[in-house]
């Protein structure tokens, strides 16, 4: 450039330059930047649910969320089952229960149902009638429900209730540190065919197949009894190195190698085996809201 003002030729190059640099750098991450915040809000939420959990559990002797259930297996009861239903004012009759009515506890303790929902699970969208009598008017108004309205109300995959567990029969009052309690939706509850895998001898794509769908196989977001929330790039950080998403089937340690999707082999608080939300029409005896 020179002293009468006007642009050279090499000057614009030197400022083609400067843009072109400045492009590359920001570029990506203006693109990346919306499923970063995603993932945050996601972790946010996480820890929200450990903050719903330790007054919970203040209020119920250390005890986790816990409900009966008349069936034998919990990981394939809707969203929404018997949600009408209080399951203690009969304890001889509970109902059937979806896995999600031991996170809707906490709602019922008015926790935000906003809290369980992953802002990067696009097909999501909050409970907005928590309390019966505000969508299907059977029920009198300010009654909480017992259940989610809908499998899309909920992000997160529970820990899945132990199989004939003898002292766990009525749910835990302790467990692990670093066992995870609540974490990203398993690929199960939404990827039709989805089978698990032997996950230590994968690598790369293969083991994003394997991890929550929710960030697109790249983390899964996992809170763990400790209370604090981690970003893991494998479903295999359970607390023996189990696929957090698979039941191992030993009751004295887990595997990387566990590839069961069976609830009957989830034997140990040991063996993380998340499981859950349940989508399609509840049972028959169920009235679900919408």
């Amino acid at each position: 450039m020179q002293g009468n003002g006007k642009l050279t030729l090499p000057g614009l190059l030197v400022i083609v330059g400067v843009v072109g640099i400045l492009v590359i750098v920001l570029v990506p991450t203006l693109v990346t930047s919306p499923r970063a915040t995603n993932r945050t809000i996601c972790m946010s939420n996480l820890s929200s649910i450990n903050k719903a959990l330790i007054i919970y559990r203040g209020e119920n002797n250390g005890a986790w969320p816990w409900i009966a259930n008349v069936t034998s297996d919990w990981s394939d009861v809707p969203v929404a089952t018997d949600r009408n239903r209080d399951p203690f004012k009969d304890p001889n009759a509970p109902g059937e229960r979806s896995i999600t009515s031991l996170m809707f506890l906490l709602v019922r303790m008015n926790q935000s149902p906003g809290m369980f929902r992953c802002p990067s699970d696009k097909t999501s969208m909050v409970d907005l009638a928590p309390k019966a009598g505000t969508d299907d008017g059977d029920v009198l108004e300010g009654e909480y429900y017992w259940d989610f309205a809908n499998r899309r109300n909920v992000s997160f995959s529970w820990q899945g209730p132990i199989w004939k567990a003898g002292r766990f029969a009525q749910g835990i009052d302790s467990a692990e540190p670093e066992a995870i309690i609540v974490a990203d939706m398993s690929p199960k509850a939404v990827v039709p065919g989805w089978t698990a895998a032997d996950v230590s001898k994968l690598s790369g794509r293969a083991v994003a197949n394997q991890n929550s769908p929710n960030h697109k196989g790249k983390q899964n977001n996992v809170l763990r009894v400790a209370g604090y929330v981690q970003p893991q790039k494998r479903p295999d950080v359970g607390v023996d190195k189990d696929n957090i998403y698979t039941a191992s089937g030993d009751p004295n340690a887990g595997s990387r190698a566990a590839t069961s999707l069976d609830i009957r082999k989830h034997l140990s608080p040991r063996d993380t085996f998340l499981i859950g939300p349940v989508g399609g029409k509840p049972r028959p005896s169920a009235k679900s809201g919408q």
